[in-house]
């Protein structure tokens, strides 16, 4: 099967090449005071799918694809459900989410209509961090986010300009 020896190199490489690619890009924006510097941009390397990430977890551990699929799909369900009942979900190591109200202002708070001025929602998400004190050897203040601890950056010319697996 060709999807699952490329798989199994996408796993191998995940396992043990830790790093978020990104070429240079030059700033096109005249006008703006860094026009014609250059940036660094990422560059995805491709998606990982819900099968993908059954099959890493089924070769890691004693878990079934098929199991790992079942509580997935039950932790959605039950974030979701917290979520728009009003609840932040806190998920350890990966963070939290809530869903926050997207609404147009009004001079007086006796004008608001849910029906008219309420215009959608927003999912948010926070990675798992804590902030640093002064004695940490850190920026006092900045923020530690254990889900970038071993991210590594490296320059590539190449540019994946697809979202599929395909060979």
């Amino acid at each position: 099967m060709i999807w699952w020896f490329h798989f199994n190199v996408l796993s191998l490489q995940a396992k043990t090449i830790m790093a978020i690619h990104y070429r240079l890009l030059q700033n096109k924006i005249k006008g703006s005071k860094n026009y014609g510097k250059y940036y660094a941009h990422t560059v995805k390397r491709g998606v990982v799918t819900l099968e993908d990430i059954e099959a890493m977890i089924e070769e890691n551990c004693t878990a079934k694809a098929s199991d790992v699929r079942l509580v997935l799909r039950e932790l959605f369900d039950t974030v979701k459900f917290y979520m728009q009942n009003g609840y932040t979900v806190d998920l350890r190591e990966m963070g939290k989410m809530s869903i926050s109200v997207k609404s147009v202002c009004v001079d007086d708070p006796k004008e608001f209509r849910r029906d008219r001025h309420i215009t959608g929602f927003k999912c948010n998400y926070t990675p798992d961090g804590r902030r640093y004190k002064s004695f940490d050897g850190q920026a006092k203040g900045h923020i530690h986010r254990s889900i970038l601890d071993g991210c590594e950056a490296i320059e590539t010319r190449y540019y994946n300009t697809s979202d599929s697996n395909e060979d």
